[in-house]
This record gives C-alpha cells, sequence and structure tokens, in this order.
C-alpha cells in the first residue's frame, strides 16, 4: 500500500509540474482528474467496505503436535469486494510468553478469503488470537476504513502422555478393603450363604445345586486411600511439560478405573473427579504465566497415599 501511494504522489507531484510549466486547460484537467481520482475511488468502494467483516475461526483444544487450525476469514456482501483486506492480529502463548506477537495478514480482492494462522502446537499452552485492527481499501489501494470484526478466540495445547519411570502401581497401592455393595452390581463378588431378604436375581443357581443350599454372590466394592498427586511448578519449560506429561498418564490409569484422585500444584489443589474436571484443571493451569512455585508437603498415611511427580531425569533444571 505504501508503494501505491508513493505512486500516487509521484504522478500528482507530475501532473503539478507539467501544469505549471505549460498551464494547458489539458494540462489542469488531467491535475484536477488525479486530485479527484481518490474520492471517486472511495465512494466506488465504500459499499464493498461496509459490507465486509473479519472473523477468527477454529481454534480447537489439541494434544501438543497434533495439527490444529486457526483461520482468518473476510467476507463481502457486494457483488464486488475491496481491492485489498489488512488484518493485525495479536498472538499470545498465555503460559509461555509475556509479550504479544503481531501478525500482519494481506488478502487481496476476494469476496470470500481465508488465511491460516499456522498455530504452533509444539508446546503447551493457552493461545490466545484478537483481531487487532481489520481494514480494507479502496481500488486505488489509497484510503484504507475500518471493518467490522469479531472478537478473540482461545485454543489450549494439551499435554500427551508420559509414562513415569518406574511405573507406579497405583491401582494396587491405593486399595484398603473390600466392603458390600449395596443396591448396585459389581464385578467383583463374594459368596455367603442365602440370608432372609437377599434378591433373587443374587443367587448363584449353579452352586446352589452343588452345595443343595441356596448361595448368592453379594456385590463388592473397593475401599481406597486417597491418592494424591504433588506437584512443583516450574519456570523451566521442558520439566514443566514432562511433569503433565506424566500426571495425564497417571490420570487417565485412575479415571480408566472411575477413581478420584486430589492434584496439590504449587500452594493449589484441585479435586478431579472425572475427565472433565482434569481438562479444566490443565486449561487453568496453562492458561497461566509460566513460573517457580513449590507444593506444599503432604505426608503419606494410612488412608492417605502421595505420589510425588517430578520431572524426567533427562531434564536439567
Amino acid at each position: 500500500m505504501i508503494l501505491r501511494r508513493l505512486t500516487y504522489v509521484a504522478a500528482l507531484i507530475a501532473a503539478a509540474a507539467l501544469h505549471l510549466a505549460y498551464g494547458q486547460y489539458v494540462t489542469f484537467y488531467l491535475l484536477l482528474f488525479l486530485l479527484f481520482l481518490p474520492i471517486l475511488s472511495l465512494l466506488l468502494s465504500l459499499p464493498a467496505i461496509l459490507s465486509s467483516r473479519a472473523e477468527l475461526t477454529g481454534g480447537a483444544d489439541v494434544l501438543r503436535g497434533h495439527p490444529c487450525e486457526v483461520r482468518l476469514r473476510v467476507r463481502c456482501s457486494f457483488f464486488l469486494p475491496p481491492d485489498v483486506y489488512q488484518v493485525r492480529i495479536d498472538r499470545r502463548n498465555l503460559f509461555l510468553e509475556r509479550e504479544t506477537t503481531r501478525v500482519k495478514v494481506l488478502i487481496f480482492g476476494t469476496k470470500n478469503g481465508d488465511e491460516n494462522l499456522m498455530p504452533d502446537t509444539d508446546r503447551l499452552g493457552t493461545i490466545s488470537y484478537r483481531i487487532r485492527s481489520a481494514r480494507a481499501f479502496d481500488y486505488l489501494g489509497l484510503i484504507a476504513i475500518p471493518i467490522k470484526k469479531s472478537g478473540a478466540i482461545t485454543m489450549t495445547v494439551l499435554p500427551n502422555t508420559e509414562r513415569p519411570e518406574p511405573m507406579p502401581d497405583l491401582l494396587r497401592t491405593s486399595e484398603l478393603i473390600r466392603k458390600p455393595k449395596p443396591l448396585g452390581f459389581s464385578e467383583e463378588h463374594e459368596l455367603r450363604p442365602y440370608r432372609e431378604g437377599d434378591a433373587v436375581n443374587l443367587i448363584h443357581w449353579k452352586l446352589t445345586e452343588k452345595m443343595d443350599a441356596p448361595i448368592v454372590r453379594e456385590p463388592q466394592e473397593m475401599l481406597r486411600r486417597k491418592v494424591i498427586f504433588s506437584m512443583d511448578l516450574y519456570e523451566n519449560y521442558d520439566a514443566e511439560q514432562s511433569v503433565l506429561e506424566q500426571l495425564r498418564c497417571l490420570s487417565d490409569l485412575l479415571m480408566g478405573d472411575g477413581i478420584p484422585f486430589t492434584v496439590r500444584y504449587g500452594l493449589r489443589t484441585a479435586q478431579i473427579e472425572g475427565e472433565g474436571d482434569f481438562d479444566r484443571f490443565l486449561k487453568s493451569l496453562l492458561s497461566e504465566l509460566i513460573r517457580s512455585e513449590k507444593a506444599e508437603p503432604v505426608a503419606d498415611g494410612t488412608d492417605t497415599l502421595v505420589y510425588r511427580i517430578v520431572p524426567r531425569k533427562e531434564v536439567r533444571l
């Protein structure tokens, strides 16, 4: 756009010099035409500019390293679109970056155009995209007018899974005792003689025939120790990634058996009872600037199992 403006100014100076040198009607009308040309161009461009809009789309959460799209789209409802769209976008990884990165995108002469902003998913964090300014130029490319724009969108790059070494057997070490499970079914059962009031569908018919006495299967449920994952926060990105990817692996292990757990990260605590809770915890952590913070110590006990997650050995702090 700067080149076009310089070209126009050069043409205007040349026309003015020509008129001063010769002073003819032709040179006067040429100078007058050049002076009014930007206004004419703007008037012709206004319907297209006023019907234009810039918006951001996409931004679904994604696992680290997986492909994802965030697209800038421009739309014009007039039959003849503006010459050029110029959109400036602020991009920032809220987990890693203090400063905002600004990106300028030019889209030329189209009613429906888009540009892939190519989000970087190799590093964890919540990435925010916001249209700082959106303008459309007249057909000469000399005058820019703001157009409608959408709000910000965010996407979170979530950790993959990484097995701790050695892998803890949390399912076994968290077990306490089994007890009868009222009003329900379970894969775990205990056989015992029939008692008055037992449901008929609990009777083990084959064993009853062999024992010549009613035998029932009593559903059992496991009482477990409270599982707590303790983790420090690190300003070292590699250490933070290592800790979170190990946590994801252990979370998948427990959630697969429907076992709730607690995460103590830094000075805060999160109770995880389902996949939704865990994803909310990760998004909350990854939307704040990375920092160093020691977790409060938690004692292992009879009814509490504490597992401390530390960075892998190859990560240097």
